[in-house]
């Protein structure tokens, strides 16, 4: 019976009485946490449809490809360590989503003389289940421990996880997650995540050609369709929200805190006005008041680099597809 058991860690960030209080806050701010599009297994069936249909890893072979090179690179870097006889590794899934590429990662650096253990961390307890058993049937032997925490409330995680062995590495992976965070957020805590020496595999959403701009236009339709307006507005209907009492809009704008940086941004645009009662919070709506639903920055190769270097991240090699849509990084900690 205990075979049949799926154990999950849930670090504090994401204990109830801490999500109803981020909850409430987004609706009072009218910012939509991200986490909130992610809660349910119906958002996270949602979400996986729409990674399935519009995601260039299921539709670019060449960037199906550009995740391969970078997972073989990754092998011979750790089959390159002198120490590496008595290796212990950790990969750990920040933002590990359905799995897909973990568990492609996993078929490169999973080998007899390595101790390996794999953490798929996700704030949607459903997707860290998927991506635990997704690598868990393809590699039985290999341990799995699936956490479930808020990264930007999570910085203590890496603690939990670590018992910083002579020997331990770490492996860091956050495909297609940096879109979706301030980088002032975010990079602080990937940079506590690693030690030096360890290393970080990630993708970025990018601008595609030489005109910035120009290329955030090209791949606005990725967002602005059917699929994704279904699954940002889940969040507003299961809260009370009426279809009818607005309209969602994506645009591009700019990053307020870091102007050199663009996204694309979802605002669902009231047209009445709406009053919710969520518990003993009433949260009041007024019309033409906008509700940010979502962005997702996009950046260039050099930006990317750029940033990574402010905390002492280095930049091993890089691949982009021919599209130029997505950009896929093998970072270090110095």
């Amino acid at each position: 019976m205990l075979e049949k058991i799926e154990q999950v860690f849930v670090h504090p960030s994401q204990f109830p009485d801490r999500v109803y209080q981020d909850y409430l806050a987004s609706f009072a701010l009218k910012k939509i946490n991200h986490k909130f599009h992610y809660t349910s297994v119906k958002q996270s069936q949602k979400w996986l449809k729409i990674h399935e249909k519009f995601s260039p890893t299921r539709q670019d072979e060449n960037c199906i490809d550009a995740y391969a090179q970078c997972f073989q690179k990754t092998a011979e870097i750790l089959d390159s360590d002198p120490s590496n006889l008595n290796l212990k590794l950790n990969l750990i899934g920040l933002g590990c989503g359905g799995g897909e590429k973990d568990k492609l990662l996993v078929s490169h650096i999973f080998k007899p003389n390595k101790v390996l253990t794999y953490y798929p961390v996700d704030v949607s307890l459903s997707l860290a289940i998927i991506s635990a058993q997704k690598v868990r049937s393809a590699f039985a032997n290999l341990p799995v421990q699936p956490f479930v925490c808020d990264l930007l409330q999570s910085n203590d995680l890496i603690s939990i996880i670590n018992d910083r062995a002579p020997n331990q590495r770490n492996i860091i992976t956050f495909f297609g997650m940096i879109p979706n965070f301030s980088p002032d957020e975010i990079l602080p805590i990937l940079s506590n995540f690693l030690a030096a020496g360890d290393l970080l595999l990630f993708s970025a959403n990018l601008a595609p050609g030489s005109d910035y701009l120009q290329g955030i236009q090209k791949v606005l339709p990725q967002y602005d369709n059917e699929l994704t307006k279904e699954w940002l507005i889940t969040v507003l209907l299961d809260a009370g929200v009426e279809r009818e009492d607005g309209t969602i809009q994506f645009q591009i704008e700019a990053d307020s805190q870091n102007k050199q940086f663009q996204r694309i941004a979802a605002y669902f645009n009231l047209k009445k006005d709406v009053s919710l009662k969520l518990e003993d919070r009433l949260i009041e709506w007024k019309s033409g008041e906008r509700i940010r639903l979502f962005f997702s920055y996009r950046y260039t190769t050099p930006t990317i680099q750029e940033m990574l270097k402010s905390y002492g991240i280095n930049v091993l090699a890089y691949w982009e597809p021919a599209s130029q849509e997505e950009g896929v990084y093998l970072c270090q900690k110095v």
